[in-house]
């Protein structure tokens, strides 16, 4: 891969539970830009199908990344970073996002253990943790040849977005300058 010069979007992607909100808003901290948290994309009809214990179809997916992918060529087209939370299951959603541009994904990796026990104690979130298994079935295992940031997402928040930073470092060395000097 070739090393990319920011602004950069940064997807956070992982199944229910993996942390892309709290480490995404830590990140965006870090990076100085926007959040944009992608589950405010799902229309009204998808929340009330996972309120209800009804898993996702992909045909249900495709108007919730349709408007994640306005987001981000939004963001692009105003040279603004951002990082937006996207669970991106599938290789074509990942993809789709990184056909857009700049995009770097992140993808949080933990046990499913620990994705159940984090859903059984979240509050106030209309994704209830019995729909996890559709989320894992969903899933397609990330391809070396993706070039995903991948982290262990067991660690604290702040520990994983220092893993985090340090592979970005790595890949986007004018990251170590402020934002307004890249």
């Amino acid at each position: 891969m070739t090393r990319a010069a920011s602004p950069l979007v940064w997807v956070m992607m992982g199944v229910a539970g993996s942390g892309k909100t709290t480490v995404g808003r830590l990140l965006a901290a870090r990076l100085d830009c926007d959040f944009l948290e992608g589950d405010r994309r799902h229309p009204r009809a998808n929340i009330q199908k996972m309120a209800a214990y009804i898993p996702l179809t992909e045909g249900d997916r495709q108007q919730w990344l349709d408007a994640i992918a306005a987001d981000i060529r939004q963001a692009i087209h105003l040279k603004r970073e951002i990082v937006i939370t996207c669970s991106a299951l599938k290789r074509a959603h990942r993809q789709r996002l990184r056909a857009l541009g700049p995009v770097q994904l992140v993808g949080l990796e933990l046990p499913e253990s620990v994705l159940c026990q984090r859903l059984n104690q979240r509050c106030h979130h209309y994704m209830p943790a019995q729909l996890l298994a559709s989320q894992l079935e969903a899933f397609e295992a990330i391809g070396v040849e993706e070039a995903i940031l991948t982290v262990n997402a067991t660690l604290l928040p702040a520990e994983i977005v220092d893993q985090i930073w340090q592979q970005a470092i790595d890949r986007y060395p004018p990251l170590e300058r402020a934002w307004w000097h890249r």
